[in-house]
């Protein structure tokens, strides 16, 4: 075989080295990515009937009435209702639900809530008071759901939580829009309501 025969041999053999060694390296497009996914912080737990089921209270007449006796009243009040706001409750206005169902059971809200910076804020209302306890929901929160005591002739919570909205079960009473005869159970149909 003469010098010149070889050459072309040579090359071949080079490239398919080359090849070789190309093919069982990683590809550089990929290590960024799966760096990128194991660099996620995962969602947050959903925040689930977190507030206090009674509220001490002491309540004081600020400005006493000529002729009447102040009467102030301390005591324990139970938890009524929950609220939402962009923001601290006292910067913001509230959050009105996007969606309400009413259906047999009662009363059920839900907020969507888009990213916003600062994130989202809440309160745990009681009865009979005006006191209330706030609390900022995790950062990555979109999604609250309320569902309300049908017993009751107020608004009275028996269930709600807060979370990321894709990592969350579908409430209960969206499986349960219709009956055996295939007809919306008694109530009204979901209402879409503008913010």
């Amino acid at each position: 075989m003469t010098p010149a025969a070889r050459r072309p041999s040579t090359a071949f053999a080079a490239a398919a080295l080359a090849s070789l060694a190309a093919m069982a390296a990683p590809p550089a497009a990929v290590a960024p990515r799966a760096a990128a996914a194991a660099s996620l912080p995962s969602p947050s737990a959903p925040l689930t009937d977190a507030c206090p089921a009674q509220l001490a209270v002491k309540q004081t007449v600020t400005d006493p009435v000529a002729g009447w006796t102040a009467m102030n009243q301390q005591g324990s009040t139970p938890f009524l209702r929950v609220a939402f706001y962009p923001g601290p409750p006292a910067d913001g206005s509230l959050i009105v639900p996007t969606l309400e169902f009413k259906g047999q059971a009662g009363l059920h809200d839900t907020w969507d809530l888009p990213h916003r910076e600062g994130g989202y804020w809440m309160t745990c209302s009681y009865a009979n008071t005006t006191a209330t306890v706030a609390r900022k929901l995790a950062d990555d929160t979109d999604y609250c759901r309320a569902d309300y005591d049908g017993r009751f002739s107020t608004l009275v919570v028996k269930h709600w939580t807060c979370g990321v909205k894709r990592t969350m079960p579908p409430p209960p009473w969206s499986h349960a829009t219709t009956n055996r005869g295939g007809t919306r159970p008694a109530g009204r149909a979901p209402v879409k309501r503008a913010e």
